[in-house]
C-alpha cells in the first residue's frame, strides 16, 4: 500500500474543489502545450498523486536560471501533501524537479530501479535526506494503493526501465504512457509486448493519455539498432585522428552502442562528463551492462596514446556552455584537446531553440581542424526515443480507449496527436486537446473538462541550485535590461539632514549623449537630495519613507533624461 502523506493543511477558499463521486480528477501541471516540465496530478478522494515531476530549460532571457518547473505549492498544500510520487522513467523532463519537491513536500516514491538510482544520485548531490522510501518497482509489477492499482507496463525508450502506467480504479481504467516507442530490435531490453497491450485494451480503457512528441512524423521510428552501422561508418572515416562522440548523457542505449563500436574498431574510450560517468556506473551497479576490461580509460592514458586508437565520449551535444564538448571547442578542457584530423560525431537531435549555439560550437570545432559528422551526413546517426505516428496508431489500436488525451508536446503536437484514433479506425474514440491547468474529471461514463487553474513556475538558480521566486528573477531581469543605480548616504533623523558625501554607483548605464560621467552622477545626487528634502519637509519621516522618496525622485530624473526606468536602490543610514 502507498504511504500516507502529512496531515492535511486547512486552507480558506481552496483553489481546487471536487464535485463528482467515484471519479478521478486529472490536472496537467506541465508538459501540455510545451516540451518539458512533464507533471500530472491525479486526485482521488482528496488524495493527490503526482505522476512525473520534470523540469524544463530556460530561454536566454532567464538570466542565471538553470531550469524551471511548475509551482505546486497551492495545490499540494490544499491536499496536505503528496500521497505518492510515481515516476514513469528517469529523464530530466520527468524527474528533474523531484528533489526540490521531496525536500519541501516529502512523500513515498514509486518507480523502476534505473530511475530510482538516478533519483538517489540527485538527492545525494543536493544533500537531501528523504522521510519516505523510494520503492523499486520492476517493469511489469503492480502496486496497490487506496484508490487504485498501478501496473508498470514496460515500454521501449532511450533510457532503461521506461514504463507506462495502467491505472485500475473501481469501474474505471486509465492508461498513462509516459515516453515510449515500439522498438522491436532493442539493445538489451525486451521489445514492447503488443499482445499484453491488447489484453489491457480488452479490460476496457476509459481514458488514454499518450506522448505526442513525434506525433507529426509519419511512419515508424527507427530502432536503436540502426545506429550501429552509421556509427561504424563514421569511425572508419577517421583512420588517423581521434573520434569524439557527443550524445545525451541520459541515453544509455546510445552510450552502449558507442562503446560497442569502440570495442569493435579497436579504440579505447575516454569519458568526459559527469552525466555519462553516472549513467555507466548505474548500469554496472544494476547488472545491466559491464564494459569490457580496459575499454574505458582515464585521461592520463589517453594523453599518451595513438589518437587513431582513441574515442572520446563527451557531454554537450546541445551546446551547453560549460559542457565537455563546448570546453573542447574553446580549447579549455584540461583532459583532452581537439587536433586537426579529429572527427566529432553528433549522435543527437537539435532541440528547438538550440540551433544557433550548436552551430557556433561546430564552427569552433572546425576552426580547430576537426570534421563534423551529424544527421546531415547520415540521418541514422541518431534515432529518437519517441514513437512516430504509426506507433501511436498501433498503441491506440491495441488499447482501444473510449477517450483519448494527447500529452507531452506543444499545442500543434497535441492537436496532431488528437487525430490519431480516427486515422486508426477508432471512430468512437473521443479526443480532447487540453493544456496545462485544465481540470479533467473522469468517471466510468464520461469525461468533463470542469475547470481551469493558473500555474506559476519556480526557477532554479545556476550555481547555487536554490529556488528563485518569480519576483527575484523579475528584479534580476530588470537590472540586466535597464541597469542599476545605487544611492548610499548617512542622515540625522533628528536634525532632518544628510551628513557627509553621498555615494552614487551606476551599473549597466551609459550617461545621456553629451553628459560626462561625473556630471551624470552629480545630477543623480541632486535628484536624491531633492527627494530627501521633499520627504522631510515639515514631517517626521521614517527611514523607509526617506529612501522611497529619494528613489522615486532619482527614477523620475532618469526617465526624463533617458526614457527608461533603471532599478534604483537607496540606502540611508541614520546616525
Amino acid at each position: 500500500m502507498l504511504g500516507q502523506p502529512p496531515k492535511k493543511v486547512s486552507m480558506q477558499n481552496p483553489p481546487i474543489t471536487f464535485f463528482k463521486n467515484n471519479a478521478i480528477r486529472i490536472i496537467p501541471f506541465g508538459g501540455c502545450g510545451e516540451f518539458g516540465m512533464n507533471m500530472t496530478g491525479y486526485i482521488c478522494d482528496d488524495r493527490l498523486y503526482i505522476v512525473d515531476a520534470g523540469i524544463s530549460f530556460p530561454d536566454s532571457s532567464k538570466l542565471g536560471v538553470e531550469s524551471l518547473f511548475p509551482d505546486m505549492a497551492p495545490w499540494i498544500e490544499q491536499f496536505g501533501g503528496v500521497y505518492a510520487y510515481i515516476m514513469t522513467h528517469g529523464h530530466e523532463d520527468h524527474i528533474g524537479a523531484l528533489s526540490f519537491m521531496l525536500d519541501r513536500w516529502p512523500g513515498p516514491v514509486y518507480t523502476t530501479p534505473w530511475t530510482a538510482a538516478l533519483i538517489d544520485n540527485k538527492l545525494a548531490r543536493r544533500g537531501i535526506s528523504v522521510r519516505y522510501p523510494i520503492h523499486r518497482v520492476n517493469p511489469g509489477d503492480r502496486v496497490e494503493c487506496e484508490d487504485f492499482s498501478l501496473e508498470f507496463v514496460p515500454f521501449n525508450h532511450s533510457i532503461p526501465n521506461a514504463c507506462g502506467l495502467m491505472i485500475r480504479a473501481e469501474k474505471l481504467n486509465i492508461f498513462h504512457t509516459g515516453d515510449f516507442k515500439f522498438d522491436f530490435t532493442p539493445v538489451l531490453e525486451e521489445p514492447v509486448n503488443i499482445k499484453h497491450l491488447e489484453k489491457l485494451g480488452r479490460e476496457g480503457i476509459h481514458l488514454l493519455l499518450a506522448d505526442s512528441t513525434n506525433s507529426h512524423i509519419p511512419g515508424f521510428c527507427p530502432s536503436e539498432a540502426t545506429v550501429v552501422e552509421p556509427m561504424k561508418k563514421a569511425f572508419a572515416e577517421c583512420p588517423s585522428g581521434a573520434v569524439v562522440v557527443s550524445t545525451f548523457s541520459s541515453n544509455f542505449w546510445r552510450i552502449k552502442t558507442i562503446l560497442d563500436v569502440c570495442e569493435a574498431s579497436g579504440r579505447k574510450a575516454l569519458i568526459l562528463g559527469g552525466g555519462l560517468d553516472n549513467c555507466i556506473r548505474v548500469a554496472s551497479e544494476l547488472g545491466l551492462f559491464q564494459p569490457a576490461p580496459g575499454l574505458i580509460i582515464d585521461s592520463s592514458i589517453a594523453m599518451n596514446m595513438d589518437r587513431s586508437k582513441l574515442c572520446v565520449i563527451a557531454t554537450g551535444s546541445q551546446g551547453e556552455w560549460r559542457s565537455a564538448l563546448m570546453r573542447l571547442a574553446n580549447g579549455e578542457h584540461r583532459q583532452f584537446s581537439i587536433c586537426p584530423g579529429d572527427l566529432v560525431i553528433f549522435s543527437s537531435r537539435t532541440i528547438p531553440g538550440n540551433e544557433r549555439v550548436i552551430q557556433y560550437m561546430m564552427s569552433l570545432l572546425e576552426r580547430r581542424g576537426a570534421r563534423i559528422f551529424s544527421v546531415r551526413n547520415d540521418p541514422n546517426i541518431h534515432v529518437s526515443g519517441h514513437g512516430y505516428r504509426e506507433e501511436l496508431k498501433q498503441l491506440v489500436s491495441a488499447l482501444r480507449p473510449r477517450n483519448f488525451i494527447p500529452v507531452h508536446g506543444t499545442f500543434s503536437h497535441l492537436t496532431s496527436n488528437s487525430k490519431v484514433p480516427g486515422e486508426a479506425g477508432l471512430s468512437d474514440t473521443r479526443s480532447y486537446v487540453i493544456e496545462n491547468g485544465d481540470v479533467i474529471d473522469v468517471d466510468a461514463s464520461e469525461i468533463t473538462i470542469s475547470d481551469r487553474i493558473d500555474i506559476d513556475h519556480l526557477f532554479v538558480d545556476s550555481g547555487s541550485m536554490d529556488l528563485l521566486p518569480y519576483d527575484v528573477l523579475r528584479e534580476r531581469l530588470r537590472v540586466g535590461e535597464l541597469g542599476l543605480v545605487i544611492v548610499a548616504a548617512c542622515c540625522d533623523l533628528a536634525d532632518q539632514s544628510l551628513i557627509g558625501n553621498m555615494k552614487i554607483t551606476v551599473q549597466g548605464l551609459v550617461p545621456p549623449s553629451g553628459i560626462e560621467v561625473s556630471e551624470f552622477e552629480s545630477a543623480i545626487r541632486k535628484a536624491a537630495v531633492k527627494g530627501f528634502k521633499h520627504s522631510v519637509d515639515g514631517r517626521d519621516s521614517r527611514l523607509e519613507d526617506l529612501e522611497e522618496s529619494m528613489r522615486v525622485e532619482v527614477r523620475r530624473y532618469l526617465f526624463q533624461m533617458m526614457r527608461k526606468k533603471p532599478v534604483v536602490i537607496c540606502n540611508l543610514v541614520s546616525i
